[in-house]
This record gives structure tokens, C-alpha cells and sequence, in this order.
């Protein structure tokens, strides 16, 4: 990805042949096209210093001194301003065009204006529903980016269709309409219900409620609606610690040494599934990597996550250097998420991943127990909790393997690993503390 420089941003006068103070635009060249770009500010021909495209600012006259000054500042602001913005779109991955870049910019510099609003019918009013779907075509349009300055992943834009189906079933189940008025603590907890009635899980639950909320929130941000409820302590997503699964470094062993030669897809399958047991990559990155992501004599990879727009740096295992030779550098050809989560239990029952796990969780509202083998609940987020789970139980810094996972806070990162108890006390076992090591032997007391 090609990074802009502030040294890429130029600027010229319109004419330079005035006799009257002219406009100063931006130019920025890209892919032999040019865009331009009004600053806003005018000054004299004979006051402009064309070698460094600045205005004179070395006046004896206090006050002439100060507006050549006021206007070298504005010319600053709008170079940085164009350096974000390029480096964002850049980041982003979206095409270049001088629309775009004007659109961003314009943001950049708050010269958004609103327009005056024309009169408009209550029935012409745009719903939540249609904010919902204006935003996704936006974002996957590229005309909106999320926080990070980077585009949305699809996976986060079907969510929000997949939440705005949801709302539209709701309301029409229900016959409660969906207005911004709408969002009150009674309708939290009557949507609520209605999903649990629908027999989700609580996660998913709270997934979803997590979603509008966001979305809420964004569109209070725009202007579109004055209501708050959405931000009250009990318009929560709510959520409860799920038994999941990992494989352990002997499963991944012997799933490594499995025989598939007889069968492709499985082979495939396994390769694409143990890249991410021993990077922590979510499958949207595994299955992406290519030579020029190994350096350090093949011993380190680097990627940006595409969810997060993160870099992570990871140690390799040689396994993985292998698979990648084996496809000459390239990860295998993937499949749909949904596919390769089908095949990936396939693969587990071949695998004799046969011991019985018990899964408990709360669905449509009954908590319950349920025992499965294992290959059962394998998916490909088994992939990154096994690569954390592995890694912490062979004594890594919690500090270093969230520096791969992406984890904020060592409280989220230790919900995420599986340990259980016993794996816990051999660990503390290694600790002088509980070895009996460095611990001062008390003297006898003395009774007087």
C-alpha cells in the first residue's frame, strides 16, 4: 500500500498572473490524475514564495505579517487533512477517485454543511429501518469508514441487515412499530422476550441487542433522533460464559500427522484449520496469508487484521511453514465460513475427536446441560482459542498473546481461554510461591 507524504500535497495559485490577491488551491497527484482542491484562501501573486509554496510571512508590518501567517496555518491544516484522509481511504482498500477524496475531505475539514431542510411529510421520514440500510450501503460503498478510519468487514455489515430482518420480523409479529421513539426501556425488555421466545441463545440475545444499540447510538450522533433510553445502565447486552472447546498441542499433533492423502478436501481442511491453531488468526486472515507476510528468515509473521485493522507480528511454528511450502506459499483455497464448519466436524470425527464434552448454556430462556463429543463443537474460532489457551498453559505472558488476539483487557482475555482447574493448580505448581522456594522459615516463638 502506497502511504502519501506530506510532501505529495502542493499548492498553486489560480492565477499567478493577478494583479488582485487569487485563490491558493491544493493538488494532489495519483494514478496520472489530478485533484484539486479550493483552500479557501486568497493572497497577492507578488506575496506568494513559489519555491515553498507559502506565503510570505517575513513582513515588517505587524498585521500584514499576521494574515500571511493565519493563512500558512490553513494551508497546514488542509495538507494533514488530505494526508489522513489518503492514508485512510489507502487503508481502507478503496478505489481512488477525486469524489471520494473531496467527500472525505470535505468531512475531514467540517465543511459539510446541512443542507436547508425542505419540508417533509411524516411518512416520508426516513425509519431506523432505512437508516439501517442506508448505512450499509454507504459503508460498503466506501463513503463511510468506522472508527478506525478503515472500511467496515462484510461480516459486520450482514450483521446489521441480519439485525434489521430481525426488527422487521419484530415488528411485524408483534405490531410494534419501529420508530426512533420507539427505543424505551419497555421495548428493551419486550424485545428481549420476544427473541428468547424465539429459543436463541442468550449470547445471541445479546449480540443483537448490542448491535442496535451501536446503531442507535450512531444515528443519535447524526442528529436523527433526540431519544436516550438506548443509553440507560439497563439497555445492556447481556451475555453469560459458555463452555467452549479447544484442542490441545497433543489433538493438534496428531490431527497434523493424519493421514488425508486419499482425501483433498479434508486435506485442505485441516491445513487451513491448523494455520489458525498456531497463528490465533481469525479465518477472515489465515486464510489470506502470502509470501510477503513472512520476514525475519521465515520465522515471523505480519498481518493486518481485517476486522480490526490491526498489525500483528507472531512467531511461526515450523508446521505452518511446512503447510505453506506445501502450497507453495499460499494457503490453500478457502470456502464459505458455513461450509468450512461443516467439513471442520467432518474432519474431527475422522480425527477420532471423540471425548464427551459438556456444554452449558442458556436457550429460549432454559438453561441447560448437554454432553457431545467433541468434533461435535468444533468450529473456526476453535482455531484462535486453541492457539490461546495452548499458549498460556506453556507459561506465555497474558501481555504477549493479547498483543496477537487483539484483547483489551486481561479480565476479557481470561474468559476467553479454557482452563480449567486442575490445568490451573499444575501451573501454580511451578510458582516458587506454592514450591516452597524463597519462602522465609519462621523462627520459634518465645514465650517469656
Amino acid at each position: 500500500m502506497q502511504t502519501t507524504l506530506a510532501t505529495d500535497v502542493k499548492f498553486l495559485l489560480k492565477d499567478p498572473r493577478s494583479t488582485e490577491p487569487t485563490l491558493v488551491s491544493l493538488i494532489y497527484r495519483y494514478d496520472n490524475r489530478r485533484f484539486v482542491y479550493s483552500t479557501g484562501q486568497f493572497v497577492d501573486p507578488y506575496q506568494w514564495d513559489t519555491e515553498n509554496q507559502r506565503a510570505y510571512a517575513n513582513q515588517k508590518n505587524r498585521t500584514e505579517r499576521h494574515q500571511h501567517e493565519t493563512i500558512n496555518a490553513h494551508l497546514d491544516r488542509h495538507r494533514a487533512a488530505l494526508v489522513r484522509v489518503m492514508n485512510g481511504i489507502q487503508l481502507a482498500g478503496l478505489p481512488l477517485d477525486n469524489p471520494l477524496i473531496k467527500f472525505h475531505l470535505d468531512k475531514e475539514l467540517g465543511r459539510v454543511r446541512a443542507a436547508k431542510p425542505a419540508p417533509v411529510k411524516e411518512e416520508d421520514k426516513e425509519t431506523f429501518l432505512g437508516y439501517i440500510s442506508r448505512f450499509v450501503e454507504d459503508a460498503r460503498a466506501g463513503r463511510r469508514l468506522n472508527a478506525k478510519n478503515a472500511r467496515f468487514a462484510n461480516g459486520t455489515l450482514k450483521n446489521f441487515m441480519k439485525f434489521r430482518n430481525i426488527l422487521t420480523d419484530y415488528q411485524a409479529n408483534t405490531r410494534h412499530p419501529i420508530n426512533y421513539d420507539s427505543f424505551t426501556l419497555d421495548f428493551y425488555d419486550r424485545f428481549k422476550k420476544y427473541l428468547t421466545t424465539q429459543g436463541h441463545s442468550l449470547n445471541y440475545v445479546g449480540a443483537i441487542l448490542n448491535g442496535v444499540k451501536m446503531l442507535l447510538k450512531q444515528a443519535y450522533r447524526e442528529g436523527l433522533h433526540h431519544s436516550t433510553d438506548f443509553q440507560h445502565k439497563d439497555f445492556r447486552k447481556i451475555e453469560e460464559e459458555v463452555d467452549t472447546i479447544y484442542l490441545s498441542n497433543e489433538e493438534l499433533a496428531n490431527l497434523y500427522a493424519l493421514d488425508l492423502t486419499n482425501d483433498v478436501r479434508l486435506d485442505r481442511v485441516r491445513d487451513l484449520f491448523l494455520i489458525g491453531c498456531y497463528t490465533g488468526l481469525r479465518f477472515s486472515d489465515y486464510t489470506e496469508l502470502r509470501p510477503l507476510n513472512i520476514s525475519f528468515g521465515g520465522r515471523i509473521l505480519s498481518v493486518t487484521t481485517q476486522k480490526t485493522a490491526a498489525r500483528v507480528s507472531i512467531p511461526l511454528n515450523p508446521n505452518v511453514l511446512e503447510m505453506l511450502d506445501k502450497y507453495k506459499g499460499v494457503p490453500p483455497r478457502t470456502m464459505s465460513n458455513q461450509k468450512f464448519n461443516q467439513y471442520l466436524k467432518e474432519l474431527g470425527k475422522v480425527a477420532g475427536l471423540t471425548a464427551p464434552v459438556e456444554r452449558t448454556r442458556t436457550q429460549g430462556g432454559i438453561r441447560s446441560t448437554l454432553t457431545a463429543q467433541k468434533w461435535e463443537l468444533l468450529t473456526t474460532h476453535t482455531a484462535r482459542r486453541s492457539f490461546a489457551t495452548n499458549a498460556f498453559l506453556a507459561g506465555v505472558s497474558p501481555v504477549s498473546i493479547m498483543k496477537i488476539t487483539g484483547h483489551k483487557s486481561e479480565t476479557q482475555f481470561m474468559k476467553y481461554i479454557k482452563v480449567t482447574g486442575e490445568q490451573n493448580a499444575r501451573l501454580l505448581l511451578e510458582h516458587p510461591h506454592f514450591g516452597g522456594t524463597g519462602i522465609p522459615v519462621p523462627t520459634a516463638l518465645k514465650i517469656a
